[in-house]
Formats: structure tokens, C-alpha cells, sequence
């Protein structure tokens, strides 16, 4: 039973580490900086709250260093303004 849960575990790290590590620290700067500049040109509207709230997320992730996380809210924010 252990070897199961612990081969488990193995497996779905090989599964998963392509994906955390397709971000970078780099990404989510330059992505920061679209999402600021969206924000700062979009009209107000229904959705700018909750593309602020997204932003503000994204950056909280990449600034703990969760960058796939941080670069997937600031994509959002992108969405909900129109920018995607």
C-alpha cells in the first residue's frame, strides 16, 4: 500500500512539472505590465472589478514565485478587458 501512495505521489510529480515550470519570473513582469496598461486604458466597466481582483491575485502569485499561477489570473484580467 505504501508503494502504491508513494508511486503515486512520483507519478503525478513527473505529470505536473512541465506545467509548473512553463512560467517564468520574466513572464509574469512582462505580463504585469500588459495587464497594468489594460487596465489603465480600459473604460470602467462591469468587469473591472473583477479584472483588478485578478490582477492583484496574479501578482500575489509571482511575487511568492508561483508563476504558471500568477501569469494564468493575469491572462484572466486580459480576458474580462478584452485583451485576449
Amino acid at each position: 500500500m505504501k508503494f502504491t501512495s508513494t508511486l503515486a505521489v512520483a507519478v503525478a510529480a513527473l505529470v505536473l512539472a512541465p506545467t509548473a515550470g512553463a512560467a517564468s519570473q520574466n513572464d509574469c513582469v512582462q505580463m504585469g505590465k500588459e495587464v497594468a496598461q489594460a487596465l489603465n486604458a480600459a473604460p470602467a466597466g462591469t468587469n473591472m472589478a473583477e479584472a483588478r481582483n485578478d490582477a492583484a491575485q496574479g501578482q500575489l502569485f509571482c511575487a511568492t514565485g508561483m508563476y504558471a499561477q500568477g501569469v494564468a489570473r493575469y491572462a484572466k484580467a486580459l480576458e474580462l478587458l478584452g485583451k485576449s
